[in-house]
């Protein structure tokens, strides 16, 4: 497990054990990653395949306090016994509001959750993307959606489903 460390920073090493008290306290821990010159902001779960072996679950374009709802509510609902497949609509986790799931490729899993990879230490999982319409609930990928909301939400995740 040392070896596992050593390449690490103290930070870096800090927010893995973060993580692992999450998600043995909590169940679940939320990772926030703000936007860049280089991409939109996301925020994923850490532990839903651990605890439950459903989907880790990311999310772009909110806030740290409207994801970490959100996502906590993911939790809260596959800890009561749902389970979210790519492609279909879910309408109790945003009020107003239905919510799609989509499959995240392997590749795609690397790019952007490289916290999860190192806490799970090699151990393959999947992810869904969690997507949400504009306000006249178009989807990202619709025509006549503003061009800030799609690049706020990049759909990373395959809609072939």
């Amino acid at each position: 497990m040392r070896e596992f460390f050593d390449d690490l920073s103290p930070a870096e090493q800090k927010v893995l054990q973060d993580a692992a008290k999450d998600i043995a306290e909590q169940g679940v821990h939320i990772v926030h990653v703000p936007s860049s010159k280089d991409g939109a902001g996301f925020s994923a779960s850490i532990g839903l395949w651990f605890h439950y072996e459903h989907p880790e679950v990311i999310v772009f374009g909110m806030s740290d306090e409207e994801a970490d709802g959100l996502l906590n509510a993911v939790a809260d609902a596959i800890d009561e016994g749902a389970s979210f497949k790519p492609g279909a609509n879910y309408k109790d986790l945003l009020v107003g509001y239905p919510v799609r799931f989509l499959a995240l490729p392997g590749d795609k899993v690397t790019e952007y959750l490289k916290t999860a990879e190192r806490v799970y230490h090699g151990v393959e999982f999947p992810v869904l993307q969690l997507v949400w319409p504009d306000k006249e609930h178009r989807w990202p990928w619709e025509e006549g959606v503003r061009e800030g909301f799609r690049d706020s939400q990049p759909i990373v995740g395959s809609r072939e489903s």
